[in-house]
């Protein structure tokens, strides 16, 4: 009996995980790459498919399936993630089922709804928000949630955290150009110091006999026989 083709070994040497064949050389018809790659729960291991996007093999996902949560005669309360949040099925005997809505597969209400329900003590009325203050719509817990009067408050706060974050972000990016400019200012003043030059008044002479910091100011000399002081000194004699 030959093996299937998701078991071939092309050069009749067994292949590594993470080693890549042609589907035409392990006995498939198309044009994909295939992996070798092992099942995480089985270690079963097989040709699959480069970039799927799970690795787990066909039995145990069937398995998984007929078995476990996700099976709604083992779980009937299961919980599926959904873009509006975590789904949660109840069954008409629930006390808050008034709160449920008719799904494919029978009733279900948002797990943070539920959990605001039951933090209060009462169902939430139609209108009745909840909001996640972290904007992760995975994260029910009692202290990232608020209650909000209606969608319109709903869509008023959420666009006023948009602006407080958004104003955060810029005073971020302000604190971080005001400590390099503070550290650029510091460099400047050093360089200043070590060479001596400079108004006086700027440098906190400590007289004006031309000493900035028990540092001498240099002279400039022009032309021959010609003295000519520092232009800080002359600032320092005219008052300036």
């Amino acid at each position: 009996m030959s093996k299937r083709p998701s078991t071939v070994y092309p050069n009749g040497i067994k292949p590594q995980v993470g080693d890549t064949a042609t589907s035409k050389s392990v006995g498939r018809g198309t044009r994909a790459i295939r992996v070798w790659e092992a099942c995480p729960e089985c270690g079963n291991e097989r040709w699959i498919k480069r970039n799927t996007s799970g690795i787990v093999c066909k039995s145990c996902a069937l398995r998984n399936h007929s078995f476990k949560e996700q099976n709604r005669r083992w779980n009937p309360t299961r919980r599926i993630v959904t873009k509006s949040g975590i789904r949660f099925y109840i069954e008409p005997s629930h006390p808050y089922f008034c709160m449920a809505h008719r799904c494919a597969r029978g009733y279900a209400i948002l797990e943070h709804r539920l959990v605001a329900a039951e933090s209060l003590g009462r169902p939430l009325k139609v209108g009745e928000v909840v909001h996640h203050i972290d904007g992760n719509n995975l994260n029910n817990d009692i202290s990232n949630l608020l209650l909000l009067s209606s969608q319109a408050h709903h869509s008023a706060y959420t666009m006023l955290q948009t602006q407080i974050n958004r104003m955060e972000e810029e005073l971020a990016q302000v604190r971080s150009r005001l400590i390099l400019v503070e550290a650029e200012n510091e460099l400047l003043k050093f360089r200043v110091s070590m060479q001596g030059i400079g108004n006086l008044e700027l440098a906190e002479a400590d007289d004006a006999s031309g000493k900035c910091r028990d540092y001498t100011l240099p002279t400039l000399f022009i032309g021959q026989g010609k003295e000519k002081v520092h232009p800080s000194r002359k600032l320092g004699d005219k008052g300036a």
